[in-house]
């Protein structure tokens, strides 16, 4: 199950791929122990800020073993806009397995982590839920904007085809 006592915060300011999580917090990460061996990193769920620390909430670790039921994703790359991590303070800034265990000493972790959709803990935080993509419909505006475009061409070109109809006259 998850190592005790080691854990990882990353900065969010909301999600897209969850409805739940709305505001800025914390997604906890934590390294968990394989049956087969070896180490994965899982992110446990959201904390909303105000609640980063462990003190403030049930961290719903046990010694027993458990199933996990979620998601396998790649890490984050991180982008020029980035801030820069500051493992002093336990913060991250992209969601990146691989670094936050070399950061924390963790040892060798898969390279991808999974997002966790259940069990929940038994304080309710940090809050693990489903994802769910949730991609914009934005067809009419496309279909407005390319059809606009197509009449903007046709009457530059009715423009064109009468100036020089007049030259030629």
């Amino acid at each position: 199950m998850f190592v005790p006592g080691a854990e990882a915060l990353v900065y969010t300011s909301g999600s897209a791929l969850r409805s739940d999580v709305s505001g800025s917090g914390y997604w906890v990460f934590a390294p968990a122990r394989l049956a087969a061996g070896g180490l994965v990193v899982v992110n446990r769920g959201f904390v909303p800020q105000g609640r980063e620390d462990v003190a403030t909430r049930d961290d719903g670790t046990t010694g027993s073993r458990a199933d996990l039921v979620g998601v396998m994703r790649w890490p984050e790359s991180r982008g020029v806009f980035s801030p820069k991590d500051d493992p002093s303070r336990n913060l991250w800034f992209v969601r990146d397995p691989a670094a936050i265990a070399a950061a924390k000493g963790w040892g060798e972790v898969a390279p991808f982590y999974i997002e966790l959709e259940s069990p929940q803990p038994p304080g309710g935080l940090p809050r693990a839920g489903p994802l769910k993509a949730n991609l914009r419909n934005e067809h009419l505006q496309y279909a407005i904007t390319w059809y606009g475009l197509a009449l903007v061409v046709m009457a530059m070109f009715v423009f064109w085809l009468s100036g020089r109809a007049t030259r030629a006259a």
